[in-house]
């Protein structure tokens, strides 16, 4: 039986290739039994024993990543929001899969910006978001001293 799943996160842990450990991608095939192909190298299949779960700190450091990359949202764009904006807006994704209506719409309302950009998607992934916009944030405040 399979460790792993379609769909988890997981990171490259070794590799024959150097530059890709530390790798953070979604499981996408799994193959002759133990091997996984991730939707971050999909030309690449890893044993079981090269790839384990993504902590929550991968999960974080590769939204990062991909806001700059995908969406060009760097540190000069967000220094055009306070600190205190951007933990509103992770606040927000934080508290959205709360079971309580209440929260959830309270989350909603926590949104700084358009809300044509508040996506909620699952849990997992409103805390990674979460947590990308309180790193931007201590980002933004390291760079203010």
């Amino acid at each position: 039986m399979n460790r792993f799943k379609i769909g988890d996160i997981l990171v490259i842990t070794t590799a024959t290739e150097k530059q890709n450990v530390g790798k953070v991608g979604t499981v996408t095939d799994i193959t002759d039994g133990d091997y996984y192909t991730l939707d971050c190298l999909p030309n690449y299949a890893y044993k079981e024993n090269c790839v384990d779960y993504a902590s929550g700190a991968d999960l974080i450091r590769e939204t990062r990543r991909g806001r700059f990359d995908q969406e060009g949202y760097d540190a000069m764009h967000d220094r055009h929001h306070t600190p205190q904006v951007l933990c509103r807006a992770a606040v927000g994704y934080a508290l959205h899969e709360d079971t309580s209506k209440l929260v959830s719409d309270a989350a909603a309302n926590l949104w700084p910006w358009n809300k044509d950009f508040w996506k909620p998607k699952d849990h997992l992934r409103n805390l990674v978001r979460a947590g990308a916009l309180i790193a931007a944030a201590i980002d933004r405040l390291q760079k203010e001293d």
